[in-house]
């Protein structure tokens, strides 16, 4: 009994060894990427052996950063612990940025996330034949915005509840759905002040640009993305009332392609803003397994 007993302990020990090493396998690499005259605070992890690795570039959603509340650092670990390189940015204004947020408009987002994935292929052992894009609520929008460019690289593209209504939806919701809203706070930022005072459902203060009202306007982000060709995965939560579930069925239907994965007890946070082990878990889970399985 006492030597199966001790026999027992060494196994816990062993398993508890191994968890302990796999932990430690990363290395995170902090990294500032030059965009033409714009520094982008940037994350990269790398896991644990010989590249070149697949990898992922991570696009944070509306105010956010690339921490997301230590969401996005999980996830970067999940898919660091599948063999995923990874690379996670600050758009102008968000987590470290030096930007003022009225530069944090689509195109500049956008120039943003392929500028970190260029930083990264030049910098690190990422396979270029193996990359896939990622995107939370705006990042979301951000994602599908490049999946559908022609000659983009990626062949999968994991979003977690993108914001993928047409534009004026979009800035409607901004505006809490009036219409009246909407035209004051864009008639403030078209002023000579150059923006709008908001203050996000979340309690953020926020200076939105005329241009950053101009081209999420102008947004379609579905409406050609039959143009992208590679693999898709749609994660959301039932309890999400930011992105509702009509939003993630509106990409199902124009990326027939894509599967689904529904989160219960999710709210538009995810588990990254909240104690919720379970709906982190899922997240995690689920895109590291989406991601290893489409970049073979």
């Amino acid at each position: 009994m006492h030597a199966a007993k001790t026999g027992l302990t060494m196994l816990v020990a062993s398993f508890a060894l191994v968890a302990a090493t796999m932990a430690q396998a990363e290395t995170v690499s902090e990294v500032t990427v030059m965009n033409g005259a714009r520094a982008v605070p940037a994350t990269v992890v790398v896991p644990d052996g010989e590249g070149p690795f697949p990898a992922v570039v991570m696009n944070h959603g509306h105010g956010g950063g690339r921490q997301e509340g230590g969401g996005f650092t999980r996830l970067a670990k999940a898919l660091a612990d599948a063999g995923i390189l990874t690379i996670r940015m600050d758009f102008p204004g968000s987590g470290d940025s030096k930007e003022p947020f009225t530069e944090g408009y689509l195109t500049n987002m956008i120039s943003d996330s392929n500028a970190s994935l260029a930083y990264l292929l030049a910098n690190f052992p990422a396979d270029p034949a193996r990359l896939g894009i990622l995107g939370y609520s705006m990042g979301g929008r951000i994602a599908l915005t490049i999946g559908e460019t022609e000659g983009n690289p990626y062949k999968a593209m994991g979003l977690l509840a993108p914001s993928a209504n047409p534009g004026k939806d979009l800035l409607l919701f901004f505006a809490g759905g009036s219409e009246a809203e909407y035209e004051r706070l864009y008639a403030e930022a078209s002023s000579d002040k150059g923006y709008a005072d908001y203050t996000t459902m979340f309690g953020q203060q926020q200076k939105l640009s005329k241009q950053w009202f101009d081209e999420l306007l102008a947004s379609k982000p579905l409406e050609s993305i039959s143009a992208y060709k590679g693999a898709m995965l749609v994660v959301h939560g039932d309890k999400d009332v930011v992105i509702k579930p009509a939003e993630n069925e509106a990409v199902i239907a124009a990326y027939p392609a894509a599967s689904i994965v529904l989160v219960p007890e999710a709210d538009h946070g995810y588990g990254f803003y909240s104690d919720q082990p379970e709906v982190s878990a899922l997240v995690e889970s689920s895109f590291a397994k989406f991601f290893s399985e489409a970049l073979k």
